[in-house]
């Protein structure tokens, strides 16, 4: 049952990633950080002004649909036409600067929520399920299909497809690709947003680790289930929590995220190898 639970908050993380580098064809290393952001803030709301995490969920999303539609245009959008590794280098820095900015201003102490509307656990044939799980599964579940709904049936949604299939012939049709490509890097970081405010919830965070860690989190997803493809990464970030909670029953607890990136480097040498097979 955690399995599944933890998984949807991974898949909405990954769907997050995928949808801008299926989209933007660029690696977004910055992912963490704008989790840890959504974090930092509900924690604040929560613990000072008893603000509870469900109402901050629209308030993260709108602004973490800001800060990635502003960092696309004022940081992204200069290095479009440039190389692949110009592009690394400016989200590796984006992701240096917001997690040493975060690490200043929260400091080195865990950042968790005080109080949850839904805290507690509930007995399900013979397991005990933590609410706040439960409750983040839900809204992350949701979230995914608001997201898919979006980008299936809305004018917009249909207009980031045509930009990630073939971003100039989606020009000659009339689209702004610059704009979409704004909107996708808002709906990713929103996406990233919402599980950032729910995961805090019952899961504490710390500005040193915690943004490494969910990128790389994502990245695995990513590479479990499709680079590019937002449908399995969401079924890629079920997969990592499958694999994680087979390490902790099974093995050493103590080593859970050896165990997800070692299922990271064996997909991704899987998928050369059949990438090579093809060519």
């Amino acid at each position: 049952m955690d399995t599944i639970l933890i998984g949807l908050s991974y898949a909405l993380v990954a769907v997050g990633l995928a949808l801008i580098w299926g989209v933007a064809d660029i690696v977004n290393f910055a992912h963490g950080p704008f989790m840890v952001i959504a974090m930092v803030t509900t924690a604040f709301a929560s613990n000072s002004y008893g603000v509870d995490p469900m109402i901050m969920i629209p308030i993260n999303a709108i602004l973490l649909f800001a800060i990635g539609y502003v960092t696309y245009r004022a940081v992204i959008r200069p290095v479009m036409n440039e190389s692949m590794e110009s592009q690394i280098y400016v989200t590796f820095g984006l992701f240096v600067f917001l997690s040493y900015s975060l690490l200043v201003l929260v400091g080195p102490s865990l950042i968790e929520v005080d109080h949850f509307v839904f805290d507690g656990t509930t007995q399900i044939g013979g397991t005990f399920v933590s609410h706040p799980r439960l409750v983040t599964s839900i809204v992350c579940l949701a979230s995914l299909g608001l997201l898919f709904g979006f980008l299936g049936r809305t004018r917009t949604g249909k207009a980031i497809r045509a930009t990630a299939q073939d971003r100039e012939v989606a020009k000659v049709m009339g689209i702004d690709t610059d704009h979409i490509l704004s909107i996708t890097w808002g709906l990713g970081t929103a996406a990233v947003g919402i599980a950032g405010t729910m995961v805090i919830t019952f899961a504490p965070a710390h500005a040193e680790t915690t943004p490494i860690t969910w990128t790389l989190l994502a990245f695995a997803a990513v590479a479990l289930g499709g680079f590019g493809n937002i449908l399995a990464a969401g079924l890629g970030g079920i997969a990592v929590a499958f694999v994680e909670q087979f390490g902790i029953r099974l093995l050493d607890p103590s080593y859970n995220q050896i165990y997800v990136f070692s299922a990271f480097f064996i997909a991704l040498i899987a998928r050369q190898v059949y990438a090579d097979t093809q060519s």
